[in-house]
């Protein structure tokens, strides 16, 4: 496929493969352990660097990804819910989940129960995805090479390995998480156990999204789709209290913590929340949710970016991760919230005006590439200051396959992106013009990078900071 052709495809499946080989040595050294009853802080403190270089990957994995599916596939976004796209977030939410609980067993020997069905989790999502790429039996742009007999090697291969594993796990693993039941209430081990709750509703949500409409077609071959209303409907609502809890969580302290010198957290709260009524208002969009989850996002930001002011170099790997999410959150909200879209059909020579914008299609040029024609199109659009943005989308006509592509134009800048596609409309003169203007896109990028850094410099320390 054409749209396949692209640097950004030639190197996201092996980052996102090297993420998946992280998970089966994370499995394996897991299962081992367990059977020999060596799970200990020593033991921890090794299969944390394996988690984290699984996880590096994984991250940088779906980041390239998202970033292909943004420029090539021109519809302007940057996460679909594609079941494709599901099946790398699965790992990564239980991966995520399971090195908050190595801190947790390297630090103080407990929530081994965790630790060891997250790693078998993982290993397994891994697999699944696999399994639903190869076998051909989901239906995406992302899929390819499909081998239904390859596909039927995957399943069995997984049964095999869920069978195994539980096994494993009911007759070998001894319980030593018998003073889970006393952590103190206000404590960063029952932050990360809250944490690990959550990401366990993220994880089941995208799991029942994806899994469910393949289930149903097998049973009564109805053909559904799940899109984005139902994952906003129900994560969003859980997303807020998680924000909330992912910027006190690190504030508290091992085994028991207090509310002492605590003060700023209010603070914060009061001015994430007057900030957020002031943006909203101006909007004039949606007004309670919307506060309430920028409130939220802002919290974590201000918290965060205190942090490295009075923390200094103390935790640095987690703040700066931590960081980088609450920049992914503030720039994928202000992203939805500032968008703009213009979709309209025009011939060459006309103008379209809106509120807004102003488009003018000025001309078209044909150009002959090795394997493919290209349609240029030329159109200049101008906003309301008298700022004028001229882009060149295209469509491209494929001979081997034949196949019409559209390529859209982009014109970045540190705060907005302005993206553009062009189609043909069928027995018409006209073409469809699709012009957005979305702000905040580089950020949201950006913020996978810090996220990921933060991983890459915890690799690299030699100990756990406390």
């Amino acid at each position: 496929s054409p749209i396949l052709q692209d640097p950004a495809i030639a190197i996201h499946p092996p980052i996102l493969y090297l993420g998946y080989v992280g998970s089966s040595i994370i499995f394996s050294s897991t299962l081992a352990a367990t059977s020999l009853n060596y799970i200990s802080k020593e033991w921890a403190k090794h299969l944390k660097q394996w988690v984290l270089i699984s996880w590096i990957f994984l991250t940088l994995g779906i980041l390239l990804g998202s970033v292909w599916a943004y420029y090539e596939l021109g519809w302007g976004g940057f996460w679909f819910w594609d079941p494709v796209e599901n099946v790398s977030l699965m790992p990564w939410l239980a991966l995520t989940t399971l090195l908050h609980c190595i801190l947790v067993l390297e630090k103080r020997l407990t929530l081994t129960s965790w630790v060891v069905i997250l790693s078998i989790s993982t290993f397994t999502l891994s697999m699944c995805g696999t399994f639903l790429v190869r076998s051909g039996i989901l239906n995406s742009i992302h899929t390819f090479a499909n081998d239904p007999e390859r596909g039927l090697f995957i399943l069995i291969f997984l049964f095999c390995l869920i069978f195994l594993s539980l096994f494993i796990f009911f007759f070998f693993h001894k319980n030593n998480d018998k003073n889970v039941d006393s952590f103190f209430w206000l404590s960063k081990e029952t932050s990360i156990l809250v944490n690990n709750w959550f990401m366990m509703y993220f994880l089941s949500v995208v799991l029942i999204g994806t899994v469910y409409p393949i289930f149903l077609e097998v049973i009564s071959s109805e053909k559904i789709s799940v899109g984005p209303p139902f994952y906003n409907k129900l994560i969003i609502p859980f997303l807020i209290p998680f924000l909330l809890a992912m910027a006190i969580g690190p504030k508290l302290k091992w085994i028991k913590s207090d509310l002492q010198d605590k003060k700023y957290l209010i603070l914060f709260f009061i001015i994430s929340f007057l900030l957020s009524i002031f943006i909203i208002k101006i909007l004039n969009i949606n007004f309670l949710l919307n506060t309430i989850l920028v409130t939220s996002a802002f919290y974590l930001f201000f918290i965060t970016l205190r942090d490295f002011f009075t923390k200094k170099f103390k935790n640095l790997s987690q703040n700066i991760s931590h960081f980088g999410f609450s920049l992914l959150i503030l720039s994928i909200l202000f992203n939805n919230i500032f968008s703009n879209e213009i979709i309209t059909n025009l011939k060459v020579g006309e103008t379209f005006q809106s509120e807004k914008f102003k488009i003018n299609f000025e001309n078209i040029e044909k150009r002959n590439d090795q394997n493919f024609l290209a349609i240029i199109g030329k159109l200049k659009i101008e906003s309301l200051n008298g700022n004028i943005e001229t882009l060149r989308p295209e469509i491209r006509i494929y001979n081997q396959p034949n196949i019409t592509t559209s390529e859209a134009d982009i014109k970045t800048n540190l705060l907005t992106d302005k993206f553009m596609t062009m189609n043909f409309i069928q027995n018409q003169d006209y073409f469809n013009i699709r012009y957005q203007v979305k702000p905040f896109m580089i950020w949201i990028w950006f913020s996978v990078l810090i996220i990921s850094f933060g991983g890459l410099l915890s690799l690299l320390q030699k100990r756990y900071e406390n």
